[in-house]
């Protein structure tokens, strides 16, 4: 069955982890509506959302299955399960249900939603394959399989500040240190066809951010949440994480200083309507499973 998610996570849970999700989701939530209305989504349909985080992408899929729909939320932490619902109960999302569970062993019923959605989830963790056969399995024949990570190419600091390129060298080694890859995004396409979905289609997307958007502290939010990782690799000390956190903040502060963020890859397929066809997963054959981010 493998390693439990929880026990692999780079980022650390918590508060500080929830409030990083939060206004990361916020920041690109105008790209998920586009990516949505490209994907196409019925009114009526089925859609799940896993390794959701807090906010994830329940309020442009509620809106677009509309009230005869259904969105299903997932996601293995406690507290950001808690804070799910917590937006959907705030939204007053009545088509969404949020819980708690394992996005690579799922215990949803093979062929049950029209669209599976995952954010983030590969570039941390990995195991690319396990993740796309679950969201196979679950996903109906005909239905769409859409995956978002990050690629780091774009994502700069101008001025230059050094402290901006420590926390990005280190967050990028937590990750591969943790079995994950900060450029995952860049292989998306091939995994889908690895995978046997079809109608392939591919968008990258990317952030310019200025005047202290709260996006801008985003090398602060990851490191501060990956720094018990970083801290036991030894990939900076206590002293060089403060330093770095203050030289970023002097850059964001200054009001000619633009950042751009990583790239984000989001790229979808659909699962052929014959059967058989495809990456099947190892607990395909009654599927009942549970617990995730």
């Amino acid at each position: 069955m493998g390693t439990p998610v929880e026990r692999r996570y780079v980022l650390d849970g918590g508060s500080p982890e929830v409030a990083r999700l939060q206004i990361q989701a916020q920041a690109l939530e105008p790209h998920a509506e586009s990516l949505l209305d490209e994907v196409g989504v019925s009114s009526g349909g089925t859609a799940l959302d896993l390794a959701c985080g807090p906010i994830g992408v329940l309020q442009p899929l509620s809106a677009r299955v509309g009230p005869t729909g259904r969105v299903v939320a997932l996601d293995f932490d406690p507290v950001e399960v808690s804070a799910a619902r917590e937006h959907v109960r705030r939204l007053g999302l009545s088509n969404v249900t949020v819980v708690e569970g394992d996005a690579f062993h799922t215990q949803f019923e093979s062929d049950s939603f029209d669209l599976v959605h995952s954010r983030f989830l590969l570039a941390p963790v990995g195991r690319a394959r396990e993740l796309l056969a679950e969201m196979v399995r679950v996903v109906r024949p005909g239905g769409v399989v859409v995956l978002e990570e990050p690629d780091s190419s774009a994502w700069s600091c101008t001025p230059a500040s050094p402290g901006f390129e420590r926390l990005k060298v280190a967050i990028h080694e937590c990750f591969r240190l943790g079995g994950g890859n900060l450029d995952t995004g860049r292989e998306l396409y091939g995994l889908l066809r690895q995978g046997g979905l079809t109608e392939l289609r591919t968008r990258g997307v990317a952030l310019t951010l200025q005047d202290a958007h709260p996006y801008m502290r985003s090398t602060i939010q990851f490191a501060t949440s990956a720094r018990r990782r970083i801290l036991e690799h030894r990939l900076m000390t206590e002293g060089e994480l403060e330093r770095a956190f203050a030289d970023v903040e002097r850059a964001i502060a200054r009001p000619e200083t633009l950042m751009i963020s990583f790239l984000v890859i989001q790229a979808w397929g659909r699962k052929p309507v014959s059967a058989g066809a495809g990456l099947r997963s190892r607990s395909s054959e009654a599927a009942p499973a549970a617990r995730h981010h």
